[in-house]
């Protein structure tokens, strides 16, 4: 698992090391403004950023043949999809650290406070980025990373819909009525919880097709 890993992080080093600064830069900068829309917008550019990155691991192994390669070595496809699924992960969570830093730097230097809009914003993005992830992977496993561009407007319209149906649900359930609990946070930890399990599961979807796919 460990050089699985290693591969997939050396496929796409360049580009890991050219976002994290990037997105550091872009984010600090727009919680400045100290704006909830704008705020959620700096929660959502290195997740989305990273979380590309990972994503575009499998083009570089298709495209450098190691996508077959692999397949020669005594190892199971199981770990190969879970090891895609654990470095999307593991980007997600440098997404999320330096979503934080960012924060802790504007802070620091313009005496902005973490606030409760930027945690709910932070939940929401976190969830349209694993959507993207439970959406592209089978697909890409499916249609090849030859339609990667498509499965990418697949992944975003299918977080944006997501998003629009729960917010919709949350539109028609009475919760204002219900002592002890707050729409505000209900509705981004619904909607994070539910893009997760969704993640799991297509990682066990993606796991039985990646058995069955012949290169």
């Amino acid at each position: 698992m460990k050089g699985l890993l290693l591969n997939q992080y050396y496929a796409v080093e360049k580009t890991i090391w050219w976002y994290i600064p990037l997105s550091l830069v872009l984010a600090t900068g727009l919680v400045f403004f100290d704006h909830p829309i704008v705020q959620r917008l700096a929660a959502f550019i290195p997740l989305i950023l990273l979380g590309g990155a990972a994503l575009e691991v499998l083009k570089q192994e298709a495209k450098s043949g190691w996508s077959q390669y692999v397949l020669t070595l005594p190892i199971k496809r199981t770990w190969v999809v879970q090891s895609h699924y654990l470095f999307f992960f593991l980007l997600v969570l440098v997404g999320i650290v330096i979503g934080l830093v960012a924060y802790l730097i504007a802070q620091l230097i313009f005496g902005i406070g973490l606030s409760n809009g930027y945690i709910h914003g932070l939940m929401t993005v976190l969830g349209l980025v694993f959507t993207l992830g439970f959406v592209s992977y089978p697909l890409t496993y499916i249609l090849g990373t030859e339609k990667a561009e498509v499965i990418s407007y697949i992944g975003v319209g299918a977080g944006l819909g997501m998003y629009v149906l729960i917010g919709a649900l949350f539109t028609f359930l009475p919760l204002n009525n219900v002592p002890f609990i707050n729409p505000d946070i209900l509705f981004p930890v619904s909607f994070l919880a539910i893009n997760f399990i969704l993640f799991i599961i297509s990682y066990i979807i993606s796991v039985q097709v990646y058995k069955r796919k012949e290169f």
